[in-house]
């Protein structure tokens, strides 16, 4: 529904039109290819569960990489780590994605969730309502993004459970509301201070930092809360749901962030990422490698597919720097005309799945795609097991720029 709109945006850039905040969603978003979201979900989720339980069956999942031989003391670092895997119930795993557009991971992330449900003895009726109410979180700016999100949450529900939508599940996903008409000055104290950290929310969405200085004190001033003119229950039940999902860490976070440089920024996005993310800031989807490693849990994973250029532009020196003290578990190097919908070289990507904490002398995989054209070529050339190196990551850090030279 996207592709006009689109079209205008980037022909008003070439203007020097900076992108209004009505007009992000059309001008970053980009629909992933499966195979590439099924490469970041069984790389991210399903090694999270795979690694824990030894027996699990794994052969439905065409884009899991085995691990590279590691030496011994990585082995024992990795035990360490696998460990908590071991303990961790269906129930209690996390998964968010922070810019899920229409919801593709995370209906993927769903049917990775639903065998790993049915491997521990769970009926699949069981695991739907499950899985909806415990395990995927998601949130965009795009209100009609995350209408299609819901819509598809609920039919993934309805498949496995036919009264699955009188049950009265929700997805825990949500949209940015925009709530400038909203005039914070009548409410009172916590509420007021609450309401008033998502006042730009709709340009910065999941960039948001939302702090509660005095839960209690809030949560009093909500039991007693009627509607009045300023805001009404159902805004401000949005709003917490809302803060619920940006305040909690996960266990696995996968997205396909926005592509936006500097340039195209508008002015409180601009000062937004200057401020708050210096070492990123050149483009949108930088400031999303950061801000996901911030929503992953110490030792859980995130995976993304981003643009290839943090991995040597000098303007991303400090980024990488901060990068080495993470650890890249694969990739698969995706280089030019890897989206089908986008013609010639302007977009160059790279999907990852990294663990967030270091492992020390960690062999990673990487698959190198970038010497062949289109969706099908990419995917046909990853299962091919062809052009298939490791690296690790401490050598990166000999090179002057620490780039990504595997």
């Amino acid at each position: 529904y996207n592709s006009e709109p689109k079209d205008k945006v980037f022909a008003a850039l070439k203007n020097n039109v900076k992108i209004s905040k009505e007009n992000i969603p059309a001008a970053t978003q980009l629909f992933t290819p499966d195979w590439i979201v099924r490469y970041m979900v069984e790389n991210s989720l399903g090694r999270l569960w795979s690694e824990g339980h030894q027996n699990f069956d794994k052969s439905e999942w065409k884009y899991y990489l085995d691990e590279a031989e590691q030496e011994d003391s990585v082995k024992a670092q990795l035990e360490e780590i696998r460990a908590e895997y071991k303990n961790i119930s269906p129930e209690d795993i996390k998964i968010i994605d922070p810019c899920m557009g229409s919801g593709h991971i995370l209906v993927y992330a769903f049917d990775v969730l639903m065998q790993i449900y049915l491997s521990q003895g769970y009926t699949e009726r069981d695991a739907a309502v499950k899985i909806i109410e415990n395990n995927i979180f998601g949130a965009d700016i795009d209100k009609r993004a995350y209408q299609l999100s819901y819509f598809a949450l609920m039919m993934k529900g309805r498949a496995s459970d036919r009264r699955f939508l009188t049950r009265g599940v929700k997805p825990n996903i949500c949209h940015f509301q925009d709530i400038s008409k909203i005039d914070t000055k009548f409410l009172s104290g916590e509420l007021q201070a609450f309401v008033k950290q998502f006042e730009n929310a709709e340009e910065i969405g999941s960039l948001l930092e939302i702090n509660i200085e005095n839960s209690e004190k809030l949560d009093a001033e909500l039991s007693n809360f009627t509607n009045d003119l300023f805001i009404s229950q159902q805004q401000l039940e949005h709003l917490m749901i809302l803060q619920k999902i940006l305040s909690q860490k996960y266990d696995v976070v996968v997205t396909n962030p926005p592509y936006m440089g500097g340039s195209g920024m508008n002015a409180k996005l601009s000062d937004f990422v200057k401020k708050n993310y210096p070492d990123s800031k050149s483009d949108l989807f930088a400031v999303f490698i950061e801000k996901c490693n911030e929503f992953a849990k110490q030792n859980g994973f995130y995976a993304m597919i981003t643009q290839h250029a943090f991995m040597f532009l000098s303007s991303y020196e400090k980024l990488r720097t901060k990068l080495l003290t993470k650890t890249t578990v694969n990739m698969a190097h995706l280089g030019a005309r890897a989206f089908d919908e986008i013609g010639g070289e302007v977009v160059q990507t790279t999907a990852f799945v990294n663990y967030n904490s270091h492992i020390k002398d960690y062999k990673g995989t990487y698959a190198r795609l970038v010497d062949v054209n289109g969706e099908a070529e990419k995917e046909k050339l990853f299962l091919s097991v062809e052009n298939r190196h490791t690296a690790k990551q401490e050598n990166f850090s000999k090179i002057p720029g620490s780039p990504v030279a595997y």
